[in-house]
């Protein structure tokens, strides 16, 4: 399991309105007119989106629900694809708005319990 140190600093070259925040949790995410859930990897979260690992690319404009069970809670995350990467290998990377932006607070307590997994 990856052991990140730390939050991830970003630089002035980023165009993020929001700190990322590594994290590493089991998600199941629902698309909109799917007949099946994908099963994926939470790699980090920000109180505007999250940056997910499936094992198949959604397309960008995708509504999904996110559903991710810590070992304190569970959330229901809506949101939509915002970008999506094709890399070789056996998952694609894509990037989650949320529908509405979560309080500064949220992105920092999920990493609080992800460490707390660790």
């Amino acid at each position: 399991m990856m052991r990140p140190d730390g939050p991830d600093p970003a630089t002035p070259s980023e165009r993020r309105q929001h700190r990322r925040y590594p994290v590493m949790f089991s998600v199941t995410v629902e698309s909109e007119g799917a007949l099946q859930h994908l099963a994926g990897e939470l790699l980090d979260v920000s109180d505007g989106g999250l940056l997910l690992a499936l094992p198949q690319s959604l397309a960008v404009g995708t509504r999904v629900e996110v559903q991710l069970e810590t070992p304190v809670m569970a959330f229901a995350l809506p949101g939509r694809i915002v970008w999506t990467a094709t890399l070789r290998g056996p998952s694609r990377p894509h990037g989650v708005a949320f529908d509405l932006e979560k309080g500064p607070p949220f992105a920092q307590r999920l990493y609080e319990i992800a460490r707390q997994s660790w």
